[in-house]
């Protein structure tokens, strides 16, 4: 009786795993993934309020146009944190910093 190898097939998220950490692209893709995540978690509204946002070693900072927005934010920050990165499946990014 003949004998199988194991197969050396992947499912294409393992495969763009494994093109991301090889390339050492990971960092920049999470990035990205975290600034699409502002948008979709904290809705239209406040998105339209942001000005500019970045990805800083796993530093989220957001300028935003209006003062008592920010201060709302500041107010449900851990919860903003918790909820981008729920949305992303894993720790992308520990803290937030608004101005």
């Amino acid at each position: 009786m003949a004998k199988y190898k194991p197969s050396n097939e992947q499912t294409m998220g393992e495969a763009l795993s494994l093109f991301l950490e090889r390339y050492r692209l990971r960092r920049g893709f999470d990035d990205a993934m975290v600034l699409k995540a502002w948008d979709d978690v904290l809705g239209p509204s406040i998105t339209r309020q942001t000005t500019s946002k970045k990805v800083q070693n796993k530093v989220l900072v957001v300028q935003l146009d209006s003062s008592v927005v920010r201060k709302e934010l500041l107010i449900v920050k851990s919860k903003i944190i918790a909820s981008i990165n729920e949305h992303l499946g894993r720790e992308a990014i520990t803290d937030l910093h608004l101005f």
